[in-house]
């Protein structure tokens, strides 16, 4: 607690930062996993053991959200409506609650407790609560929304936890080909495909599932992806609820700052000591940070035999605006594992 620690203590920086104490600069943390790193280099992500190399989008576009699963990772609007603004609260909603006089919550299938509400889900700014508490035109929002936002006059959808047990609602973050950050939330329909309201999508920069039955996470595997099938953007493995990508990109008007690198990689059932290679890439050239496009330069590289390795870095790797991020994995002769790693670090507003 910060009421223990001794006067004129001096916190360091970047615990401030990750308390969010200083204006400008924000924490982030990516985390990665890849199946089945071998002889052959491929980006480490969860889709990487089916699609390997991940492909940048070349041009803004609408994508599609589809689950492996049909019979789990479905869900339902009970009230409201997720795929068009149509249902509007009334101007009364405050931070935890909100109104609608000509909507009796209590009625047909009525709303409970641990339902997901969504606000705005075609909007710039959508945001998301669990319901707490019911009453015939109220709904109540105990811990408020993600945002902090209020249900004042926003549009909405119910989505009933208890229909099916498993992913229901994923919330993605992305930037635009200006490199400006935005957000969407879908409403999952299992083998459908559900389109994306944005069709402005440049780089999906993560995922998570923030709606679920009672498994508390999805039964399939969750894509988001190009309207032709093919590739994936971001995918969600089953019975995870996070995106565990190396793959990310600087916004604009931010410097990233890489302070951590830690790696996993090992060979299951194996006798002998194998031994694979990872390697932090970016498109921007080294000495000059200038951009590169597809072209990728190493900025850190580990070699890891059955083991875990972390890195610090005493001078963090900088990163411009605009600049693509990904780490790539190898094996050597024989080697054939999974590889799971962190990195962790701070953007900086320019």
């Amino acid at each position: 607690m910060l009421s223990s620690i001794p006067k004129n203590t001096k916190i360091p920086f970047l615990y401030d930062v990750a308390a969010s104490r200083i204006a400008g600069k924000v924490p982030f943390n990516l985390i990665g996993y890849h199946p089945t790193i071998d002889t052959t280099e491929e980006d480490v992500w969860g889709y990487g053991g089916t699609q390997g190399t991940y492909v940048f989008p070349t041009a803004e576009m609408a994508m599609e959200v589809v689950s492996s699963d049909n019979t789990q990772d479905i869900g339902t609007v009970i009230k409201g409506d997720a795929t068009g603004n149509t249902v509007q609260a009334d101007a009364d909603g405050t931070t935890t609650t909100i109104e609608d006089d000509s909507v009796d919550f209590t009625a047909g299938t009525a709303v409970a407790a641990g339902d997901i509400v969504i606000l705005d889900p075609h909007g710039t700014t959508p945001e998301w609560g669990y319901v707490t508490a019911v009453a015939t035109n109220t709904l109540t929002i105990g811990n408020g929304f993600s945002e902090g936002g209020t249900g004042a006059s926003r549009y909405y959808a119910v989505v009933d936890k208890s229909a099916y047990t498993g992913g229901l609602v994923i919330h993605f973050h992305y930037l635009d080909d200006a490199y400006a950050a935005h957000e969407e939330i879908v409403v999952l329909n299992g083998t459908t495909v559900v389109a994306t309201i944005n069709t402005d999508i440049f780089r999906v920069q993560s995922s998570n599932i923030i709606g679920t039955g009672s498994s508390n996470a999805p039964v399939g595997n969750i894509f988001i992806r190009n309207t032709a099938d093919t590739p994936v953007y971001s995918y969600i493995s089953a019975e995870y609820t996070r995106s565990r990508d190396m793959i990310s990109t600087i916004p604009a008007g931010y410097t990233g700052y890489m302070k951590q690198w830690h790696v996993g990689w090992a060979t299951p059932d194996d006798i002998k000591v194998q031994t694979a290679r990872f390697r932090g890439l970016a498109n921007a050239e080294p000495l000059h940070q200038f951009q590169t496009g597809d072209i990728f330069y190493p900025y850190s590289e580990i070699i890891v035999s059955n083991s875990q390795v972390e890195i610090n870095f005493d001078i963090p790797l900088k990163m411009p605006e605009k600049t693509d991020m990904r780490v790539v994995g190898k094996a050597f002769t024989g080697g054939v594992g999974p590889c799971a790693m962190v990195a962790r670090g701070w953007m900086e507003a320019n």
